[in-house]
């Protein structure tokens, strides 16, 4: 019986991300319920960040081997950006009672504006209008990736008070900077969504479609 067309490289690369991702909530969750399942604290926290680390990693893999041997899929289209929110916002969740640096309303944002964009493009693709990633998303996923490790490793380093000031500023740097990149690229997909839309209004006059002008 041959295999379907979406069972092949990548796809099974971002579908190991997703089993990960649970692993690592599974981790936190035990940990940090009272299961004990490290010798202390902070070594939790380092496989943590390791782990999170390999998972985030894969997300380059699978999509340069989906383009170099000509493996994209539609289930591939859905999947990685699932995996991708999965991993990071569920992640970032899981930080807010372990480390200060990781505030509620950071990850309200985040999800927002996943959720904002994701409607976009699904309403945007379901009319046949192309709406693909662009670099400010990408900027805000390398972001997002160099923020959640960084803060597992300053809580596994378990400063006493008043020390490690300098790891926690780097922190609010990471943090602000993601946020940033964020907010402007949510700001970049509306400006395209409106673009896109205003180019495919229907025509008062004629009935027909206006396409783009260049």
């Amino acid at each position: 019986m041959p295999k379907p067309e979406w069972w092949n490289l990548p796809n099974k690369i971002t579908l190991s991300r997703i089993a990960l991702a649970f692993v690592l909530f599974i981790l936190l969750s035990l940990q940090f319920g009272g299961v004990q399942l490290f010798a202390d604290r902070s070594t939790s926290l380092w496989v943590a960040a390791a782990l999170f680390t390999f998972c985030v990693s894969t997300d380059w893999l699978d999509g340069m081997l989906a383009r170099k041997l000509n493996l994209v899929t539609a289930f591939g289209r859905i999947a990685d950006p699932f995996a991708d929110k999965l991993l990071v916002l569920g992640t970032l969740i899981y930080l807010i009672p372990i480390s200060d640096l990781i505030a509620p309303w950071f990850v309200v944002v985040l999800l927002a504006r996943e959720f904002l964009v994701s409607g976009l493009r699904s309403y945007l693709e379901s009319r046949g209008i192309p709406f693909g990633a662009r670099w400010g998303g990408k900027i805000k996923m390398i972001l997002q990736s160099v923020l959640i490790p960084f803060v597992f490793v300053v809580e596994a380093l378990e400063f006493s008070p008043g020390v490690g000031g300098a790891w926690r500023v780097t922190g609010l740097v990471l943090l602000y900077a993601t946020l940033a990149a964020t907010l402007i690229s949510l700001f970049d997909y509306l400006k395209v969504a409106a673009k896109a839309q205003s180019a495919t209004t229907p025509n008062s006059e004629s009935g027909e479609r206006v396409g783009p002008t260049s």
